[in-house]
């Protein structure tokens, strides 16, 4: 009751408006008219069907009648139960209806996130101990030090240095020569670099400590010894990070994954830099989705600049700090129609084609992604066809008034008039259907054998209604799968049509089937008894790539 109640305040309300618009009267001076064209009757511009020899008001909704002349197109009846809605001339123009033409172009995005800035793990050190020994002194005592490379970060005891060095100095003392470079390697396993190696014969021989210097440059993350403390070989001092580059990190969900590719451009944000806008690109796609949330780590490479003096931050960017940031998404080019074109009852998708000027046609339509200005079309449209953009709102008022004077609501020109059939041809296309949906889980396991077993099975379907042939038997699953899909987009097409009339049946499609082989169409459909999503296209490679259509 309450749908009744909208579709027919939707349809008064747009009576009104087109009212409101067409209430002049074109003016009429005679049986020639204005043009020196012939009149022919007068007509309702909001009810088409009502019409008279004499001026005067719709006997319905009391809007003035316009003539119509010789030549001008009329009322014709068998539209009004077909979704087409014919304007009186010069309508259009009077409503402000534009239409928009149906192109191929690419499916432009723009996708807003949120995520952390994050240090590189690539730029991480850990500064093990390498030989046994004492931490005597810390210069470096707090996490978050900055340190330079080369940089003392602690004095350190050890005995076996100890040791190294006095050989070192000796063989340099009994003329070098195999035994100095002998010595020298043995200094660099227990740590020292070449230029501390280079200073030891000028130690003093009761200095009892050497320097842990610092490999690299960066900011101390971790600390892991305090003075005094004696360690293990191997035991773990300082962990170093480059923070000169960070990693911005977000969540992309699998109805993004289809738009996102490394290289896309990304503007970042964050509350802590207020005004600023730092400018970079996508430079990794985690292919591991996390299984709970259906999402996927997207990361983009940040340069992460020293603060000015004074400021106390060191360097712009802070650790696992907030950021949003806007991604301009794009797609190869597709069909679309603009968004505001498309209209929706009961969540199906409908357009208006125009056929010529003042004609129009209602279309259901499948749609695929959805960009910021633009629907993928996958079918019911085709390119170079023109949609109303503005006025279609009107237009469909119109097509349900004309669908009530009529007794029922407009067909949409791309359903099959499959609903008819007898009930002995539902029941042998359902266990067709039925059928098809075992080669269909074959395919998806990747099961050659089961699938031709699957085949032989199969039943025959009503006359004329699948009017592509199943494939036949084939040696691989790649050859078997180009026969299957044109069967199973064509088992598809029809199963859309009854979906309604036959429950349990559910419709996905395969936005990635153009990359199967090369002239493999996109968005590719196939039929399946459950929900669990089997794609047979792909099989283990892919099996969960898909989404289903919704009737």
């Amino acid at each position: 009751m309450k749908r009744l109640l909208t579709h027919l305040l939707t349809a008064g309300l747009a009576a009104g408006l087109v009212w409101m618009l067409l209430r002049e009267p074109v003016p009429a001076t005679g049986p020639a008219g204005a043009a020196g064209k012939t009149l022919l009757y007068y007509q309702s511009p909001m009810h088409p069907w009502v019409k008279s020899s004499q001026p005067g008001r719709c006997t319905v909704c009391g809007m003035q009648l316009v003539p119509v002349y010789q030549g001008d197109k009329g009322y014709d009846k068998e539209a009004a139960g077909s979704g087409i809605v014919m304007l009186p001339a010069g309508s259009p123009n009077v409503m402000g209806l534009q239409t928009s033409e149906v192109k191929r172009r690419p499916l432009e995005r723009t996708m807003r996130v949120a995520g952390l800035v994050e240090d590189d793990d690539s730029r991480h050190r850990i500064m093990s101990a390498y030989t046994g020994g004492r931490v005597e002194k810390l210069f470096v005592n707090f996490e978050g030090a900055e340190v330079k490379a080369g940089q003392p970060l602690a004095t350190f005891y050890s005995q076996d240095l100890l040791s190294a060095a006095r050989d070192y100095k000796l063989a340099i003392k009994q003329g070098g020569g195999s035994l100095q470079v002998s010595a020298g390697t043995r200094l660099r396993q227990l740590g020292l670099t070449p230029e501390q190696i280079t200073a030891v014969p000028d130690r003093a021989d009761d200095d009892l400590f050497f320097e842990i210097l610092a490999p690299v440059s960066g900011t101390v993350v971790k600390r892991h010894v305090y003075e005094g403390q004696y360690v293990q070989e191997g035991g773990e001092l300082f962990e170093i990070a480059d923070f000169s580059r960070k990693w911005f990190q977000f969540i992309a969900y699998e109805q993004d994954l289809p738009f996102l590719r490394t290289g896309q451009k990304v503007r970042l944000t964050t509350p802590s830099i207020p005004g600023k806008v730092i400018e970079s690109s996508v430079t990794f796609i985690n292919p591991n989705l996390d299984e709970m949330t259906r999402s996927a780590r997207v990361r983009v490479e940040i340069e992460n600049k020293e603060t000015p003096e004074g400021l106390g931050l060191g360097r712009e960017f802070l650790h696992k700090l907030y950021g949003e940031a806007v991604v301009a998404l794009d797609a190869p080019e597709v069909i679309t129609v603009p968004r505001q074109a498309v209209l929706w009852s009961n969540l199906q998708p409908r357009v208006y084609v125009e056929k010529e000027v003042g004609t129009y046609q209602q279309r259901a339509v499948t749609l695929g992604r959805t960009g910021d200005a633009y629907f993928e079309v996958v079918d019911g449209l085709k390119d170079g066809e023109r949609v109303v953009l503005t006025g279609n709102m009107l237009i469909d008022g119109q097509a349900q008034l004309d669908a009530m004077a009529t007794g029922g609501p407009p067909a949409l020109e791309s359903a099959p008039a499959l609903t008819a059939m007898p009930d002995m041809d539902h029941t042998a296309l359902l266990a067709y259907l039925k059928a098809v949906d075992a080669v269909n889980a074959a395919l998806a396991d990747d099961n050659l054998e089961a699938a031709h077993a699957a085949l032989q099975k199969l039943p025959a379907s009503p006359e004329g209604i699948i009017k592509i042939p199943p494939p036949p038997p084939v040696l691989d699953l790649k050859e078997l799968r180009k026969a299957f899909l044109p069967w199973s987009q064509e088992v598809a097409k029809v199963a859309t049509a009854i979906q309604d009339h036959l429950p349990g049946i559910h419709i996905f499609r395969c936005p990635m089937t153009n990359d199967l082989w090369t002239g493999a169409p996109a968005n590719a459909k196939w039929i399946q008894l459950t929900t669990d999503l089997r794609n047979p296209y792909w099989g283990h490679e892919m099996r969960s790539c898909g989404t289903e259509i919704k009737p």
